[in-house]
């Protein structure tokens, strides 16, 4: 019965708050959208401009009027990461863990970093394999010298000529964990979806039967390979934690393409709403999937042929407490979080890779609502 009620009340709160996100937004996008470059303006619905009904334009990513662009494509000026993983190259933010293992971040530091409502866009190549990237934002910096929350999420500074997890280490501000006696059970037990439901998300990302009592969206979820609890897992050593590590929402993606468009949280309620679904966050861990918004996601994607390979366009649309995430134009996840224990509605912005990959960013753009 409480599920139920739950059910319905966040329905009729889902058609008021998404109503009401697309009004304000078409309402900007009205107001600041410009002709895309050597051709006409965009053409207006059905009942547009004098027609009585308002009007509707037609999104066009690569238009950035009203944006404001965090990366300027040649230097890392407003921007902080491990200065032996991130480098520029053809024209594009790139890290390769390949060669440098771990779980690698980079933040932008410049004007307006912590931000709250929001349309952000990125764009994204990455290798053919072993590649698991990700979007941070409204997120915070966790790990020392930071020590960051959700009021306050970049934390304290780190101090100056440290940028590298060694330097950090050599310097004493982080410290080697002590070695977990039940090695071989840390990574790999992080990708059920809220806990509960095992292995990765189904084909057509929603699941097919909707839980409704209070363990959906509990825990961690069953092994899958990729995120873990511990560390040291699989007989490695333990590895120092990361000052640069970005803990929040995440815009998901993987080279297996299973995870690509979805909604983890880092260092906190994992995954929280799969590939293809539209999900309402609770309280006390009482998650509702309303439905499914794309019933394959995997679709949406450009192949992933490394360097060679097409951009992907991704995007984050952040207003109040609903998210919503899209690769190429597709809307792959709706999410609104009604947990207010838990939700950011404030944070930074970071590119990340994991796993063995490589990875590009470029086209960095951020319209603020606010």
């Amino acid at each position: 019965m409480v599920s139920r009620l739950f059910r319905d009340r966040s329905r009729m709160a889902v058609a008021l708050l998404t109503g009401g996100l697309a009004i304000g937004y078409l309402t900007t996008a009205s107001a600041q959208q410009a002709p895309p470059a050597g051709g006409a303006a965009p053409t207006a619905a059905p009942g547009g401009p004098g027609g009585g009904r308002g009007g509707q334009v037609r999104s066009v990513y690569s238009d950035y009027t009203g944006f404001s662009k965090l990366w300027d494509g040649q230097t890392f000026n407003n921007w902080d990461g491990e200065s032996d993983v991130w480098s520029i190259e053809n024209g594009a933010i790139h890290a390769d863990t390949t060669k440098t293992p771990g779980q690698h971040h980079i933040h932008y530091v410049g004007p307006g970093a912590i931000m709250k409502n929001f349309d952000l866009r990125v764009e994204m190549k990455m290798s053919a394999a072993g590649a698991n990237g990700g979007i941070q934002y409204r997120s915070r910096l966790l790990v020392a010298p930071h020590n960051g929350s959700l009021q306050d999420p970049m934390g304290k500074d780190m101090p100056k000529g440290i940028t590298t997890v060694k330097q950090a280490l050599d310097a004493g501000i982080i410290k080697l964990p002590e070695p977990n006696p039940n090695a071989g059970a840390g990574r790999g037990a992080g990708r059920g979806f809220g806990g509960g439901q095992a292995g990765a998300p189904q084909v057509g990302g929603c699941l097919a039967t909707v839980p409704t009592d209070a363990s959906f969206g509990a825990g961690r979820g069953g092994a899958a390979p990729g995120r873990g609890a511990g560390s040291g897992g699989g007989g490695r050593a333990p590895q120092p934690p990361n000052p640069w590590q970005v803990s929040g929402y995440q815009y998901d993606m993987s080279s297996a393409n299973n995870y690509t468009g979805q909604l983890y949280e880092g260092q906190g309620r994992s995954i929280v709403n799969p590939p293809g679904c539209f999900v309402i966050l609770g309280p006390n861990n009482v998650n509702v999937q309303m439905g499914t918004v794309i019933k394959d996601p995997a679709s949406a994607a450009h192949a992933y042929n490394g360097v060679d390979g097409e951009w992907n366009q991704l995007e984050v649309i952040a207003i109040d407490n609903t998210l919503i995430h899209l690769m190429n134009g597709q809307v792959i996840t709706i999410t609104i979080d009604n947990d207010p224990a838990r939700r950011a509605s404030q944070g930074i912005m970071s590119l990340q890779l994991e796993a063995t990959g490589q990875i590009w960013y470029r086209n960095v753009y951020v319209k603020s609502f606010d």
